[in-house]
């Protein structure tokens, strides 16, 4: 096993979903074989927190859950809040009225530091309209997340990292889509699976072959950090 890193932090949706957003045998199985071998398997995701924790708990990890797109970070029955979602309320409210229509996803009944926009909303029309506004804006292929300047899923890794007493430098991230980029390229190595955008796949060290959660399976053996192959997790 590779003793370089000591933990694992993996995306959600397109990493280990297939593009409909279902979740893939692979990736768990792949995950908890991680886990099992001694390294912390953290997910991020730009999901809400109870949408993210339940995820994990099911799926039988115990590291850090980061969730909306590291805006919130749980551990051990601890929850740290660690952006405001002011801004982009302000400018969701704006949008309203520059985008009649725009829609916000559902999760956002439970969303607490970001406002998700519908995928279905253009996005250069939510860009021109934000012009100027002090806010990160970022897209998947789910999901458009309008945010506070400096928020992004590397502060929640930070955070996680912190609380398990590491540094970044010691982390594997895995991600596909630009919402990733920023973890790709901080962490101590950062692996985009075959689905990935062309953001994701340059700011990567690795590129798998493999789409989805097979990816995750392709990275993690060709790190050494599990054993099996991508076929032993059909």
């Amino acid at each position: 096993m590779d003793r370089r890193f000591k933990a694992i932090v993996c995306d959600v949706d397109g990493t280990i979903t297939d593009s409909l957003k279902h979740i893939q045998t692979q990736g768990i199985e792949a995950l908890r074989q991680a886990q099992g071998a001694g390294y912390k398997v953290m997910l991020a995701s730009g999901n809400v927190l109870p949408v993210a924790f339940g995820l994990s708990a099911f799926i039988g990890l115990d590291g850090p859950v980061i969730a909306e797109n590291g805006g919130v970070v749980s551990y051990q029955e601890k929850i740290y809040k660690l952006h405001s979602g002011e801004m982009p309320w302000k400018a969701y409210q704006h949008l309203q009225q520059a985008m009649p229509g725009v829609e916000r996803l559902f999760t956002d009944n439970w969303r607490q530091t970001e406002v998700g926009l519908k995928r279905s909303n253009d996005l250069e029309t939510v860009k021109r309209s934000l012009e100027g506004w002090d806010l990160e804006i970022e897209a998947t292929g789910f999901a458009i997340h309008l945010m506070e300047k400096g928020h992004s899923k590397v502060s929640g890794i930070r955070k996680a990292c912190e609380l398990l007493g590491i540094g970044l430098e010691d982390v594997v991230a895995f991600g596909d889509a630009d919402n990733d980029v920023k973890m790709l390229s901080e962490c101590g190595y950062g692996i985009a699976v075959g689905n990935a955008s062309p953001a994701a796949k340059k700011a990567a060290d690795y590129v798998t072959l493999s789409k989805h959660a097979a990816g995750v399976a392709e990275g993690l053996v060709y790190l050494g950090m599990i054993t099996c192959k991508c076929s032993d997790l059909q």
